[in-house]
């Protein structure tokens, strides 16, 4: 990885203050990070240097007496990511520039199923896309890659789900993965990189606690506390999909397939759930039973975590989606005990471009304080 990108904790701090914020003078960055400006300004300097910063003439300052003030902005072509989204259908590859821009994307039907046949088809896309787009490898943070499962107490090892039962159980982010790919991989489950989505490019942009509740196939989710994503002990933080017993009817995408089967409504895979289907009066109950189930399950998240903010997304069908949240925003009260007002419940806005939550795995890895290895120097 090139020196640029090896950013220290406290220009990690301005990134994240740019990002959420939008475009800040060096004064207001002084200010809203309570450090002395003169070391936001040799910081700044060599960030906009390196060019991951771009500044501008302050639009507000045109035309007044002295100087006129600078603002600065995060550069989109100072770092690139690419990213990798799997699920049993599909594999969605992309390459996105540091302001969440799609530089290009592809979907690709599954060549079989094998973790080989699978990987391999995933790298060739994403080379081919940096190559056409003559990118600066030095300037590639890497590659992210997520597709669904639970982490096991090993945090490198994802259990496999059913249709992935083949795939080898070992590390499959250090010893199996940045072969195929020729760069830095970081990897998260489906459900956790959705969060990222949205907290770098979607509807919690400059929100610090949110949780997310993650439909497909299973049930997952993930929790962001203070602008982090927190995964916890094992990474199993906001796994919601345990808190439904097995043995009983969940709202999720495998249980809707299974209620269509019973009514000899067989389908193949999510993408085929079509709206003949959604006015199926068993597809009609489902939703209302689904619909009380995540009522349930939002007064679970606001009981023990108590964000700001509940995002619903996911594969399922968007009017499914969709029609969850409404449900939610008609609710007077969660639960008969629970006497605050509701968390601020919102549709995810990026979970129609999942390979974009894995592409922003390295670029939180690069620019985010909360991922810093290092020794933080929190007094500057």
């Amino acid at each position: 990885m090139a020196n640029n990108l090896n950013l220290g904790y406290n220009s990690r701090r301005i990134m994240a203050s740019i990002r959420a914020s939008g475009s800040q003078s060096r004064a207001d960055l002084a200010r809203s990070l309570g450090v002395n400006p003169a070391t936001v300004t040799r910081l700044t300097t060599t960030m906009v240097g390196d060019g991951l910063l771009t500044e501008k003439v302050d639009p507000r300052r045109r035309g007044l007496k002295g100087y006129p003030a600078k603002i600065l902005k995060i550069e989109p072509t100072g770092l690139y990511s690419a990213g990798v989204y799997l699920d049993p259908d599909r594999i969605r590859t992309c390459v996105i520039n540091a302001a969440g821009e799609i530089m290009a994307n592809d979907e690709l039907a599954l060549p079989d199923r094998s973790f080989q046949s699978v990987m391999s088809a995933a790298a060739k896309s994403v080379k081919e896309q940096i190559n056409d787009l003559r990118l600066d490898q030095n300037r590639v943070a890497g590659c992210g890659v997520s597709y669904p499962g639970q982490y096991t107490e090993d945090s490198l090892r994802v259990q496999r789900i059913q249709q992935f039962k083949d795939w080898p159980n070992v590390s499959i982010e250090q010893d199996l993965l940045k072969p195929y790919f020729g760069m830095p991989v970081k990897h998260a489950n489906d459900a956790k990189t959705a969060c990222l989505a949205e907290l770098y490019h979607g509807v919690c942009t400059d929100v610090e606690d949110f949780c997310y509740i993650w439909l497909s196939y299973g049930i997952g989710g993930g929790a962001v506390i203070g602008g982090n994503l927190h995964l916890g002990r094992v990474k199993g933080a906001g796994e919601w999909g345990g808190l439904f017993p097995k043995s009983n009817s969940r709202p999720s995408g495998q249980d809707l397939f299974d209620t269509l089967k019973k009514a000899c409504v067989p389908i193949g895979k999510l993408n085929d759930i079509g709206l003949e289907h959604l006015k199926m009066p068993i597809v009609h109950s489902w939703r209302e039973r689904a619909a009380k189930q995540i009522q349930w399950l939002c007064l679970v998240i606001a009981r023990t975590f108590d964000p700001k903010t509940i995002v619903i997304g996911g594969t399922l069908h968007p009017q499914i989606l969709d029609g969850l949240v409404e449900h939610m925003v008609q609710v007077s009260l969660l639960g008969d005990d629970y006497q605050h007002s509701l968390p601020n419940i919102v549709r995810a806005s990026r979970d129609d471009l999942p390979e974009l939550g894995a592409a922003a795995l390295p670029i939180h890895d690069v620019t985010n304080p909360t991922a810093y290895a290092g020794k933080a120097n929190k007094g500057w």
